[in-house]
């Protein structure tokens, strides 16, 4: 019974510990993250907040007063932890929170005066929590080799052992990790570590591989609820597996030869896929596609991650697969490294197919009219035959009752009677039974023997050239005979017998008597050495062979080529004359074999092309034509000899270099030369003529140099005359010629030579110089803007004729003579327009003026000028000189009174100062092209200087603003000084008369005649009773709240008392209620928030609420050491007593 009442009591103090330490507040967060942790303060139930006190767990960390004026963290948070005080809220602040900061936190709050209706506890608790995210997940194999997420594992074997680890680092509070597999949880292994608060989950995974891991995904989940994170790392299991199926199939029953046969091998349930191998019998079929065989394989995923391998064999069957066994065998990698036998199935095939035929005696020779059997084996399956046919040269026999026996199924061989040369051949035999037929794959060979037929051939074939001094080999070539062999030939020329080959001659039985070397010569070969002219004739040949003596061959004819005799060469005429023609001809007696018809031609060493007659016109003649002409006959047997003529070419005068038409020279040049050059052979004379009349050696004005130059190969030209007539300007008048009687025609005139007359060449000779006296048709003009100006045309003297341009601001507007504007004109085109004559010798230039008029555009300025207030009225226009007239707008006063002077360009209106009002001033300008448009300026009236723009005015006013404001400033800072001096003086006064009355009142205590010395004891409750005295005195200045009980451990707690009070008017009382004045009921309000009673002031001279408590009076209070209590005024209440309940 005991017992029971233990554990009852003791599970109810267990229940009350742990409901007790549930926190008004639970703040998570994460590490290093800021953090506010916030106390409510209640100052509108409780009053006035006298400090407030953090602690973690049972260790204060910070304190702040109650007006946080004073807020202390303590210890190490000082760097990390900041407090911000508000008035109905406090705020600890963690910059980064950290790991070590969970905990719970107490916030202490004490009120200086709490009311009835404070619930207050005291104390807000506020429960940190901490959390960290982890900082690694990740998985490892058994070998601590990292896993990646979603990758593979593998490959692996079925019934290895896996084991993977997934590792969180880094984690708070503890994570929860889960291994998943197809939605559902498998068993692990968890080992939990802790370092610093961080702490480490490792969660095994151990696994022993099987068929059911195939496609498997494992998934590491690893969970924190706290933090709503839920993070997953998955990977798969590369797992190899065996092949558990094999199964083979394709030809049921049997098949024809010929036909395409499908064979299928399919295994199932390998990874990796199976590998496939196939056999026919114990002879394996290699894979490679050929005509032949044509394996193909598949591989297929199933859903269970297992490969699906499907083999196919195609192959055209034959009759070598009749009764053969066809093996599909297959196996992988997991069965080769366990040594197990691959899997494997077999289908033994039946083919059907046609006869496979051959012949027997494959030669056979026969003389013609005698008989010969062929015959015929065979295999088939079937065996038994449908047909039987027999074929010569692959042309079937038509067989025939009276010439053939036998060639059917009964009796396939075949007898062939009185053969002939046409029962030569090859002979096979076809059979055919029910799947198909067959022709037999060797032949029988079938040779009658008959006399030959022979041709006739030459080597080389002829014609031949005799020059080469060749061989020919004739031969007699067997065309038609059995055998084909000649043992004998006749040689015939002409028809006439030459000689038999070989030149021996036998017994009968085939024994030489003669010469044995005679007798192995070659008979169907003749060699004919050294050929010349007298071989030619027909040849002939006459065949021998078993069979017997054959016909004599065809005629053939031996042609040989010669080369022609020699030729002869003459032309006409016999000098050639320049670019005229001359005729050669070349002529050959003896013409050769065959009869020569074309002729070779050469002028010096370089042939003549495209030329083959035996005459060639070379037209014209020219200096390549001076040389030697050589000519030759040529055929297919050869060129002929030779012959050569030498021909002489003559020039008939004619200019290689003449006169210019015009030839012109600048009248002040000093060195000026006419020359001309004449091809003339025989050679020839230059003469000059000056406008027809010859130029002697004597004259002093010129002189004469010539040259007989050689041919130039290059151009052509033949030798030549060349002749200078040079200028001797030192003997004209001034050194220069003269621009009018020097102008004149000079001529070149060669002499006559015996190929032709002289020639002629004249050139007119001009005196050039440059452009002078340039002059234009208008030099200045004027135009008005919007008008097409006239035209303006420029002229100069020169020779040769100048050319004319336009410019303007260094750009070229226009080509020509005449300036022809044909769009109107506008005020940015007036300026000079400059007109340039130039020719090859120089330029000259002028300039024309264009003037554009246009109506004046005025503008008015406002001017103060010698004291006088003017406005100055301007005008652009064209002309510049212009006429102006001032009025005023919407008034109907005149300006006569206005002074106004002024000239053509600007006119001067002086503004009078007795003019008020604002007014519109007009100006108008006119010049000859008309009125310009009126400009206008408002002009207000008559205004004070200050008032006036003028520079110093705003100067004069900002510096009077400073000055004013300076003095401000000053005046407000001597009353400050004043205000604080005062204050300073009242405020020391009162706290000295407060210092010593609290003094005066614990030593008259204290110094008490009456009472004995007070032992250790005694002294300590004095001690209380002085503190609880100082206490109390605070306390009556702050609307009589009761002091319950007082620790000596520097902790006051304070509980709301009902207040009782007598009150009794007295004299003392009401002087010091005169003397003081009463605050209102609002300021009353304001400063006491809950009093229930009134308070006497006694033994002070203070205002009431002012302290008059010593310093050391708050030496117990949470702020002492801080600062100085807070004062507030209260009204003074007077009483007569006052009773307190300790």
């Amino acid at each position: 019974m005991n017992s029971i009442v233990i554990i009852s009591l003791w599970i109810l103090l267990l229940l009350n510990e742990v409901l007790c330490q549930v926190p008004d507040e639970t703040v998570k967060v994460l590490r290093s993250e800021k953090v506010e942790l916030t106390c409510p303060i209640d100052v509108d139930t409780c009053g006035e907040l006298h400090s407030l006190k953090w602690f973690k767990g049972t260790d204060r960390i910070a304190v702040v007063s109650g007006d946080g004026e004073v807020a202390k963290v303590e210890g190490s948070y000082n760097d990390r932890v900041y407090l911000a005080h508000e008035n109905k809220r406090s705020r600890l602040i963690f910059k980064n929170v950290e790991i070590s900061d969970e905990d719970t936190y107490l916030c202490e709050t004490t009120f200086l005066e709490p009311s009835e209706a404070c619930e207050n506890s005291g104390a807000y608790s506020i429960a940190l929590n901490v959390y960290a995210i982890p900082s690694v997940i990740a998985l490892q194999d058994g070998s601590r080799n990292s896993i990646k997420n979603g990758s593979h594992i593998g490959p692996m074997r079925e019934g290895q052992d896996l084991q993977v680890v997934c590792e969180v680092y880094g984690a708070r509070p503890v994570p929860v990790i889960s291994w998943h597999r197809s939605g559902s949880v498998v068993r692990d292994s968890q080992i939990v570590e802790d370092h610093n608060g961080l702490f480490t989950v490792k969660s095994t995974l151990s696994l022993t591989l099987s068929r059911q891991e195939l496609g498997a995904t494992y998934i590491c989940r690893v969970e924190m609820k706290e933090l709503s994170l839920v993070v997953d790392n998955h990977f798969h299991i590369d797992l190899q597996v065996r092949p558990t199926k094999i199964n083979l199939s394709g030809v049921e029953h049997h098949t024809v030869q010929g036909t395409k046969v499908l064979l299928q091998c399919q295994v199932s349930g390998a990874r990796p896929a199976a590998n496939m191998t196939w056999y026919n019998s114990t002879r394996l079929i290699p894979d490679e596609t050929n005509e032949i065989t044509s394996v193909s394989t598949q591989t297929y995923l199933q859903n269970d991650g297992t490969f699906e391998t499907i083999s196919q064999m195609i192959f055209t069957a034959t009759r070598f697969e009749n009764g053969a066994s066809i093996r599909c065998e297959a196996d992988n990698i997991v069965m080769r490294q366990d040594g197990d036998r691959p899997l494997h199935d077999t289908l033994t095939l039946e083919v059907m197919y046609p006869p496979v035929v051959r012949v027997g005696a494959e030669n056979i020779t026969v003389n013609e009219t005698q008989d010969f059997l062929l015959k015929c084996d065979y295999e088939a399956n079937p065996a038994s035959l449908e047909s039987v046919k027999w074929f010569r040269n692959d042309q079937e026999i038509k067989l025939d009752s009276r010439r053939h026996d036998g060639g059917n199924p009964e009796n396939i061989g075949l007898i062939i009677k009185n053969s002939t040369r046409g029962d030569i051949g090859a002979y096979k035999c076809e059979l055919a039974n029910s799947i198909g037929k067959d022709l037999s794959d060797n032949e029988i060979n079938v040779d009658v023997l008959y006399k030959p037929t022979v041709v006739l051939n030459m080597d080389p074939e002829t014609p031949v050239i005799e020059n080469d001094q060749a061989n020919i080999t004739l031969l007699c070539n067997i065309v038609d005979g059995n055998p084909l062999l000649l043992t004998k030939v006749r040689w015939f020329l002409d028809g006439e017998f030459l000689k038999e080959l070989p030149e021996c001659d036998d017994d009968g039985d085939g024994n030489s008597l003669g010469d044995e070397n005679l007798c192995e010569v070659d008979p169907t070969k003749m060699l004919l050495q050294n050929v010349g002219r007298e071989f030619i004739g027909n040849y002939s040949c006459q065949g021998f062979n078993l069979g017997g003596w054959g016909d004599i061959s065809e005629e053939n004819s031996l042609d040989i080529y010669y080369e022609p005799g020699n030729a002869t060469i003459t032309h006409f005429p016999y000098i050639g004359i320049k670019r005229r023609s001359v005729t050669f001809n070349c002529s050959v007696e003896d013409r050769g074999n065959p009869p020569a018809t074309r002729f070779r031609w050469l002028r010096g060493d370089k042939p003549a092309k495209d030329v083959v007659t035996p005459s060639w016109t070379v037209d014209p003649v020219g200096l390549d034509s001076r040389t030697t002409f050589t000519c030759f006959a040529y055929n297919e047997g050869g060129e002929g000899n030779a012959a050569v003529a030498h021909l002489e070419v003559h020039a008939p005068p004619a200019f290689v270099q003449k006169l210019h038409p015009y030839t012109g020279a600048l009248y002040s040049t000093s060195n000026i030369s006419l020359a001309c050059r004449v091809e003339c052979v025989p050679s020839c004379a230059i003469s000059w003529f000056k406008d027809g009349v010859g130029i002697e050696d004597y004259d002093e004005r010129y002189y004469i140099t010539s040259t007989y130059l050689p041919a130039e190969p290059a151009t052509g030209d033949f030798e030549s005359a060349y002749s200078v007539l040079h200028f001797n300007m030192s003997a004209w008048p001034d050194g220069m010629l003269d621009r009018i009687r020097d102008s004149s025609n000079y001529s070149c005139v060669s002499s006559n030579n015996s190929a032709g007359p002289g020639v002629r060449s004249t050139t007119y000779f001009g005196v050039e110089y440059p452009p002078e006296n340039t002059s234009l048709s208008s030099p200045s003009i004027s135009v008005e803007e919007g008008k097409i100006p006239p035209r303006i045309v420029c002229s100069s003297r020169a020779y040769p004729e100048p050319e004319f341009s336009w410019w303007r601001n260094a750009v070229n507007i226009v080509n020509g003579s005449s300036l022809i504007v044909n769009t109107v004109m506008e005020r940015s085109d007036a300026g000079v327009y400059t007109c340039v004559a130039s020719n090859k010798h120089g330029n000259h230039s002028t300039d024309a003026v264009i003037d554009i008029h246009y109506k004046p555009t005025c503008t008015i300025t406002r001017k103060e000028v010698n004291d006088e207030d003017i406005l100055i009225c301007t005008a652009i226009g064209s002309p510049k000189e212009s006429e102006f007239d001032w009025s005023l707008k919407y008034e109907n006063d005149t300006l006569q009174n206005h002074k106004t002077r002024g000239d053509a360009y600007e006119s001067i209106l002086v503004l009078e100062n007795d003019v008020s009002a604002m007014r519109t001033y007009v100006c108008v300008a006119t010049n000859s092209v008309g009125m310009g448009k009126p400009c206008e300026i408002e002009v207000a009236g008559y205004v004070a200087w200050w008032l006036k723009g003028d520079i110093l005015t705003p100067y004069i006013l900002i510096a009077a603003v400073a000055a004013l404001l300076l003095a401000v400033i000053l005046i407000c800072v001597i009353i400050i000084c004043i205000c604080r001096r005062k204050r300073r003086q009242d405020k020391s006064s009162i706290q000295i008369e407060e210092i010593e009355d609290a003094e005066f009142s614990f030593m008259k205590n204290q110094r008490s005649p009456t009472k004995p010395k007070p032992d250790a004891s005694e002294n300590i409750q004095q001690y209380d009773k002085t503190v609880r005295w100082r206490i109390r005195r605070f306390f009556e200045k702050r609307n009589s709240i009761d002091l319950l009980k007082l620790s000596t451990q520097n902790v006051i707690t304070y509980v709301k008392k009902p207040q009782v009070a007598t009150t009794t008017p007295s004299a003392n009382a009401n002087s010091i209620s005169a003397k003081e004045p009463q605050q209102t009921s609002d300021d009353r309000n304001a400063n006491v928030p809950s009093t229930s009673a009134d308070v006497v002031v006694t033994g002070g001279t203070s205002t009431a609420g002012e302290s008059q408590i010593e310093p050391g009076e708050y030496e117990n209070l949470p702020f002492h050491g801080m600062q100085t209590p807070p004062k507030k005024e209260k009204e003074a209440i007077t009483a007569k007593s006052n009773t307190y309940i300790y």
